[in-house]
């Protein structure tokens, strides 16, 4: 028979011509890109072996038969490895891991293994094809398991493909379909027409097409540094989530870039960061390097690599002088870094990337060359924090914020007399909110200035409904925050909201806590000031935390000095803790304002501070916050003796 192979001479020039053109080109050795490149040779071979077969079943004579049976024998070996190769590349594209497990390497290779032995066996079974006495060729009996088993392997590379369609893109789905698609044609064709040697053909347009839509060599390389990119980055993490396998990530941002693009230029800026990427790459040959954002590197390798080891080879490269085109410059170029290393509670990218900013985020609030050890437990912390903060948007939305009051007692009216307003946020979903939590998010975000507003409103409001100065109550405690005391015309917004309730001034009285007061001294002068002239009071909240109450106390005008519960506590059990108090209530007294106890919580602290001269006292032992639908009764009842 003569065979037709001008299909195959093009087939063997176009997979030639995209061999070169790919092996050109500089390479990021993914395992696709290595199944790749063996595929491609291994379908230049198959190409040239048939080419090869069909000369010397043509020309060689009885007396060249064994040379006839060893070029089939090579052909048959090297075309049925084509589609096993090509249903390990669709593995590849899926899993992106060189970490084949004992069931993927039954059904990608098992298959080829039984029919290599099958092809070698053909002298003495005349399993693959025949060559009788007078050096003819046919076809032998096990055709129809070679057709079997290419058949099985497109099977299954479209079976892999359809289960994980959400894993692969468009072009990637296609590309392993088409093959499939091709091989059935071919196969179809060739046993009718089988002069005409189809099948290297349909080979080489499907390597094309793989090479011109997804082996593009800068489709997973950052251009810049020249190191993989985000987007292999995302595909290598999904696909280890998805095999529940073990990895350790430390991520390093660069920092001071800003300057050096500034002062030396974006070029310079920009040889930087190449050099931070190729030191990175140089660390160690099998970790795999990522650029994952403008000034992050991500480095993915195995668990059991030791962190820390690694971090203190990049914090010291940080802190060696860098180079601008082989000039010494010792520029000011610092970063942070995140380590990773239990990945077993990561279920996402999502998850993943939320912990890796959230790490950073915290390692930015930290000194220059700082490491922090990401966790799940930051992941959750990150997710209290965002529903935290839909909580509080919600309630300014809705003004569903409540506020509690807590009396406060008068050692020398013996009852109450004041009451402290506390915000409480409480949501249908995350429940009870404590302050503690939500305060900071809120002077973080700029929310805290509403949420202040709306609490004074409150307050305004039960004033106008309860009328609570009736009942002896002279004084309601409102906080200010750090935030609301930094801005331009805060008294003009308040004063506005205490007059819509014609509240009377002097029921009203400020808490600013000393950090308040030590970050805005400007402002809160004009504050005080204003709100003086109107009758509202001023209580310094906090004392005995910092370390320059003293120039509160007399740079501002305050009423009364708010004395924190901590050195309460601590006079408990420290001789030296109960000589301060002492000592700061009688400085206070002297000082002609009122010393106020918080967080008293028995009758020993009780009678210790009264014996001490303390004006007022505040906690839990006289009352928990309360509602304002209760608080009104509870002062009516009077000091009950406990």
């Amino acid at each position: 028979m003569k065979w037709i192979i001008h299909y195959d001479v093009v087939a063997f020039i176009l997979i030639f011509i995209i061999l070169v053109v790919y092996s050109s080109y500089h390479r990021l050795k993914t395992f696709v890109n290595k199944v790749y490149t063996r595929l491609l040779i291994i379908s230049l071979i198959s190409a040239f072996t048939d080419i090869l077969t069909a000369y010397t079943c043509s020309f060689c004579t009885k007396d060249q038969i064994v040379i006839n049976y060893i070029a089939n024998i090579i052909h048959f070996l090297v075309q049925n490895a084509v589609p096993c190769l090509y249903t390990l590349f669709a593995y590849a594209l899926i899993y992106e891991t060189e970490k084949i497990g004992k069931k993927w390497f039954c059904i990608i290779f098992l298959p080829y293994i039984l029919i290599a032995l099958m092809v070698l066996s053909t002298p003495f079974t005349d399993f693959a094809f025949v060559i009788d006495d007078m050096g003819v060729y046919s076809r032998g009996k096990g055709q129809v398991f070679t057709y079997s088993v290419a058949a099985y392997y497109v099977i299954t590379g479209c079976v892999m493909v359809l289960k994980n369609m959400k894993l692969l893109n468009r072009a990637q789905r296609i590309s392993v379909l088409l093959y499939s698609f091709e091989c059935l044609i071919l196969t179809l064709i060739q046993l009718f027409l089988p002069e005409y040697l189809l099948q290297e053909i349909g080979i080489a347009f499907a390597m094309f097409f793989i090479y011109i839509t997804m082996q593009n060599p800068f489709e997973y390389t950052d251009m810049q540094t020249g190191v993989y990119n985000r987007n292999l980055f995302k595909k290598i993490i999904n696909n280890k989530i998805e095999k529940k396998e073990d990895f350790s990530i430390i991520c390093v941002q660069v920092e001071g870039l800003g300057y050096i693009n500034e002062k030396f230029g974006v070029n310079n800026g920009n040889h930087l960061i190449k050099q931070v990427a190729d030191f990175l790459q140089n660390l160690n040959k099998k970790f795999f390097v990522h650029r994952i954002a403008n000034r992050q590197f991500a480095l993915i390798m195995p668990k059991e690599q030791d962190l820390s080891f690694i971090c203190g080879h990049i914090v010291n490269k940080f802190n060696r002088p860098f180079y601008f085109q082989d000039i010494k410059v010792n520029v000011n170029l610092w970063c942070h870094i995140c380590c990773l290393q239990n990945s077993k509670k990561i279920h996402s990218m999502t998850d993943l990337l939320d912990i890796i900013q959230y790490s950073i985020n915290e390692a930015e609030k930290g000194k220059k060359n700082s490491i922090i050890y990401a966790s799940t437990e930051m992941l959750e912390r990150k997710r209290r924090e965002t529903e935290i903060s839909q909580a509080v948007t919600k309630a300014i939305e809705e003004k569903s914020f409540q506020v509690y009051y807590q009396p406060i007692y008068s050692v020398a009216e013996n009852k109450y007399t004041k009451m402290e307003a506390l915000i409480r946020l409480i949501d249908e979903n995350l429940g009870f909110i404590p302050p503690d939590e939500f305060i900071p998010l809120a002077e973080k975000n700029g929310d805290i200035l509403v949420i202040g507003e709306i609490v004074l409103e409150k307050v305004c409001e039960f004033i106008e409904q309860n009328e609570p100065e009736k009942k002896g109550i002279n004084a309601i405690h409102v906080n200010l925050s750090v935030v609301q005391c930094m801005q331009e015309n805060l008294h003009i917004r308040l004063m506005n909201i205490i007059d819509k309730y014609k509240v009377p001034y002097g029921l009203l009285d400020f808490e600013i806590t000393e950090t308040t007061a030590d970050n805005t001294q400007v402002r809160l002068d004009e504050i005080m000031n204003s709100f003086k002239q109107k009758g509202i009071h001023f209580s310094l909240d906090d004392f005995g935390t910092g370390y320059s109450n003293q120039a509160n106390i007399i740079r501002y005008p305050y009423s009364t000095i708010k004395i924190d519960k901590s050195l309460v506590w601590a006079s408990e059990t420290n001789p030296k803790a109960t000589t301060l108090l002492n000592t700061t209530i009688s400085m206070i007294d002297k000082l002609e304002m009122n010393s106020l106890a918080e967080g008293i919580e028995t009758e020993k602290q009780k009678q210790e501070l009264i014996k001490m001269g303390c004006d007022y006292l505040q906690g839990y032992y006289f009352s928990k916050p309360l509602p304002q639908n209760e608080i009104m009764d509870f002062i009516e009842k009077g000091v009950q003796t406990k």
